[in-house]
């Protein structure tokens, strides 16, 4: 969070002020205008990256993340969620320009980018040329570790948890038997990523909008049936998060758990999003990052949001004995009618789907990074990532939030490591670009005589 912070003020509140610029950049409605074009290189669409990126976020993590954060801190957590997704969105365009400005292209068009890149190609001089090899390399590591030992885990056995309990529970057929849905979603992600992130975009952004409105929807009609309860739970929101009751740490423990969910969910700082948005075919790493700083908006302060007052204005969050996760999120939607808990189940499928398609990409390029990019690395990492989709659906919820949240935190340490040391260059590339294209807070004089951006540049920080 500490990061987070960092990057809003230095930005001046990107997430206020640019907020209007990256709805009008995905939209279409603002168009660049520039003396010389230049060949997109790229893979997909923006709107393709934003998708993969909010259903790899949006998802589970938030559906079964926010009920697991209530049930430990109480209600005030929703409040510390919000603010976490607000100052998580220039941390989360720190990083994605990053990703894009320093991304590698091959020679057969495909991309390659992300923390292990910039920290490669980006942190030069007498002492950081001599780490930089090997902290890209432990990102690296720690990627590949958290896609299969972690995210994994976290999202299938979220998924055949609430197709149990609606299946019948304890007297499920499944009861006993989830490694039956896992291998049955192992074999589908399995002919699905075969196709390369082209396959994973175009699948996303058919499946992530219709399941994100769909979700809130549903939220919104449970909060519909339960209106006169809305202003004392907005009350009690506000209260419990400066002055939680039933929470040992008082403020101190809700805010860590409101911010240790939010962070989860978004993945900002984790560097996964840059992965993902360097597939992107633009010439404009700004640009791509201002798109990619809605991810946190949508998956954190709506979804998130949408998840944690479901519960609580339902009332559910006073009864959380044996329950944790999807489990009480499930319970909370039911509240409103009896059919909400299985269409919960389509949407967590779809949710899971999109989320597992993602978290094998971005660990596939780890892969790569560490093995080397050929056909057979390739094929021995999807194998291992499928065969991990079978275990983690037999596991239990609690121990997979644990580990999840270990790997997760080992993510983060070298890419934020990185985007620290890289701080003066963001900044620079975001003046520049709004000084050029007139926009925000820090738009000047438009530039005459064309000052043109490289395509790849190698940013440099000498120490």
């Amino acid at each position: 969070m500490f990061a987070a912070f960092y990057f809003t003020f230095r930005t001046r509140f990107i997430g206020i002020w640019g907020f209007k610029h990256a709805i009008n950049l995905i939209t279409g409605k603002y168009k660049h205008i520039d003396r010389k074009k230049r060949v997109k290189q790229g893979e997909v669409s923006s709107f393709q990256a934003l998708t993969a990126t909010i259903s790899a976020s949006a998802g589970i993590g938030n559906v079964a993340g926010a009920a697991a954060a209530i049930s430990l801190a109480g209600p005030g957590v929703m409040f510390w969620m919000i603010i976490a997704g607000f100052f998580s969105m220039a941390l989360k365009f720190s990083e994605v320009l990053l990703g894009v400005k320093l991304r590698k292209i091959n020679k057969d068009g495909t991309v390659a980018g992300g923390p292990m890149y910039y920290i490669l190609h980006g942190l030069k001089g007498k002492y950081l040329s001599k780490i930089a090899p090997h902290l890209a390399k432990i990102y690296a590591v720690c990627c590949v570790f958290a896609m299969i030992g972690g995210w994994n885990l976290f999202q299938i056995n979220a998924m055949t948890t609430q197709i149990t309990e609606v299946t019948g529970g304890h007297t499920s057929i499944f009861y006993h038997n989830s490694w039956v849905l896992g291998l049955i979603v192992a074999l589908i992600i399995w002919f699905t990523i075969i196709g390369g992130f082209k396959s994973i975009g175009k699948f996303t952004e058919k499946v992530t909008p219709v399941m994100c409105t769909l979700y809130v929807l549903t939220a919104l009609t449970v909060c519909l049936i339960n209106i006169q309860h809305v202003p004392a739970t907005i009350s009690l929101i506000l209260r419990e998060a400066f002055k939680p009751q039933a929470l040992e740490g008082g403020v101190f423990a809700c805010m860590f758990w409101g911010f240790r969910r939010a962070m989860f969910s978004n993945e900002s700082g984790l560097g996964t999003a840059p992965i993902a948005f360097s597939a992107v075919k633009t010439n404009k790493p700004v640009a791509q990052a201002f798109i990619a700083m809605l991810q946190p908006f949508v998956d954190t302060v709506i979804v998130g949001s949408a998840t944690a007052f479901v519960i609580i204005v339902s009332g559910q969050y006073l009864n959380t004995d044996g329950l944790a996760g999807i489990e009480l999120t499930s319970k909370a939607f039911g509240s409103a009618f009896h059919f909400f808990p299985l269409l919960l189940t389509v949407m967590v499928s779809f949710f899971v789907l999109s989320t597992l398609l993602c978290g094998s990409y971005y660990g596939l390029k780890s892969w790569h990074f560490l093995f080397g990019e050929n056909s057979k690395n390739t094929k021995v990492f999807q194998v291992i990532y499928c065969v991990f989709i079978i275990i983690g659906s037999a596991m239990n919820f609690k121990s997979i939030i644990n580990v999840s949240d270990a790997l997760t935190l080992f993510l983060a340490v070298p890419n934020l490591f990185a985007v620290f040391i890289l701080s003066n260059v963001i900044i620079k590339e975001l003046k520049r670009y709004c000084r050029r294209y007139n926009v925000g807070i820090f738009k000047g004089a438009k530039y005459v005589g064309a000052i043109e951006e490289e395509i790849t540049p190698r940013l440099e920080v000498e120490v």
